[in-house]
């Protein structure tokens, strides 16, 4: 069994859902993408799969998603760009309620300065790739 590399995020106010769309996701750290891209046989035919977050108090479910940024449909025309295809990987659990609730309840200090409009530079989320399509997903205190 294949296990993938580690990160962390340091959650912000997109994590939190605290922006203005409510975006409840983060992406991907570049050096790990490929790797994740390959390993979940994400193309521009099947850009999502379900993924599930553990925690010691259960399994909670999101979405991995690729997002291809070829500027194909650039917003304004007539101007000439020299764009190169660039593949991201977005996680998101916007529509996921007990997901939102799980990360609302362990990140509580970060919600707290994120929401005062303050950076949050306290706390932490790792995601640890258990196998298959889980994350196992702890929280830490950022000592400053």
């Amino acid at each position: 069994m294949e296990i993938l590399s580690s990160f962390s995020v340091v959650p912000s106010k997109t994590f939190l859902g605290l922006d203005r769309s409510k975006g409840f996701c983060f992406t991907v750290r570049k050096a790990v993408t490929p790797q994740y891209i390959e390993f979940f046989q994400l193309t521009q035919n099947d850009l999502q799969r379900e993924i599930m977050f553990v925690t010691e108090d259960g399994e909670y479910p999101a979405l991995l998603r690729l997002i291809v940024q070829n500027k194909s449909k650039p917003n304004k025309t007539g101007i000439k760009r020299n764009w190169k295809n660039r593949f991201v990987l977005n996680v998101s659990w916007k529509n996921k309620r007990e997901t939102t609730a799980m990360f609302t309840r362990n990140l509580s200090i970060a919600q707290g300065l994120v929401g005062k409009g303050l950076k949050n530079n306290r706390q932490i989320s790792n995601f640890e790739h258990l196998g298959g399509n889980r994350f196992f997903v702890s929280f830490n205190l950022i000592y400053t």
